[in-house]
């Protein structure tokens, strides 16, 4: 039996989410420098242009850039704190973040709850399921960040699976000079779902059939981040998740159907990909 395509997709864009928040958490050589003045710089140092280097280096919770001329250095060494863990080139706060999340969903909106085939007269235990996300920002400044965001919905014992994949912005209102602090996200991207095993009438017949659709979603999310240690925080996060699909797919139906010249009264399967999601997770950041 091969894997299923959705699992296959969910663990590449895990994957990938990894690839690039490591990529972008791997140290920068830096370079030292000493002025006319006296002065040292822990700084990265650009190539000479008309008597100018191009030069970049902090100052407060800025990152400064600028030009430097030639005449002005004293001394300078390039890739001098290589393989150092040195920060006074980066602000006090993280820049990049790499968030995983885990915890329970609930669909609101149209289930089609009064099927009992589907539900098994426990509506409340239909409607509910497990949440799986990861997110990658990168911040700008201390309260915004850009990334991306993907998560994960299976309810109805595994029946029905939702994705979303999107941009996003994140605010945060740090502590001061802490890791702590309360964060907002804002997304909006694709969200996709597969349903599997769904009773519908056909005839005299109660077949079960598989379906696809897809939507534009957003995805609004609030929380907290508890600093554990130097480089890792606990999180808690409340999310809500809203889509409305504009087309349905069946994929898979009994042989006796035919759907070519058959109507087939869906109901309200498939018609909406809407949670309320209650996460905790880590969150790596540097």
């Amino acid at each position: 039996m091969g894997v299923p395509q959705n699992k296959i997709k969910m663990k590449t864009i895990f994957l990938t989410i990894l690839i690039i928040f490591f990529s972008l958490f791997s140290v920068k050589a830096q370079d030292f420098l000493v002025t006319t003045d006296r002065d040292s710089l822990n700084c990265e140092l650009g190539k000479l242009k008309n008597d100018h280097y191009p030069i970049t280096y902090i100052m407060g919770d800025q990152i400064i850039s600028g030009l430097i001329h030639k005449d002005s250095i004293l001394f300078y060494k390039k890739d001098f704190f290589r393989g150092m863990d040195n920060n006074r080139l980066r602000p006090w706060y993280p820049l990049v973040e790499l968030g995983f999340d885990a915890g329970v969903a609930y669909q609101f909106g149209k289930f089609r709850i009064e099927d009992e085939y589907l539900t098994n007269k426990n509506h409340f235990g239909a409607q509910m399921g497990y949440y799986l996300g990861a997110d990658l920002t990168y911040y700008a400044s201390k309260q915004t960040g850009f990334g991306l965001k993907y998560n994960f919905r299976s309810l109805l014992d595994g029946d029905i699976h939702y994705n979303y994949l999107g941009p996003m912005i994140a605010f945060r209102l740090l502590e001061r000079k802490q890791s702590n602090y309360l964060f907002f996200i804002l997304s909006g991207g694709v969200g996709w779902m597969n349903q599997k095993n769904a009773p519908i009438q056909y005839l005299l017949y109660r077949p079960r059939i598989d379906m696809y659709s897809r939507s534009i979603s957003g995805d609004v999310a609030v929380g907290y981040n508890f600093k554990l240690a130097k480089y890792i925080s606990l999180r808690l996060k409340v999310s809500c998740i809203i889509g409305y699909p504009n087309f349905i797919k069946i994929e898979d139906y009994p042989g006796y159907i035919d759907i070519d010249t058959t109507v087939i009264d869906l109901g309200d399967y498939c018609r909406t990909m809407n949670t309320f999601n209650l996460t905790a997770g880590f969150s790596f950041h540097k």
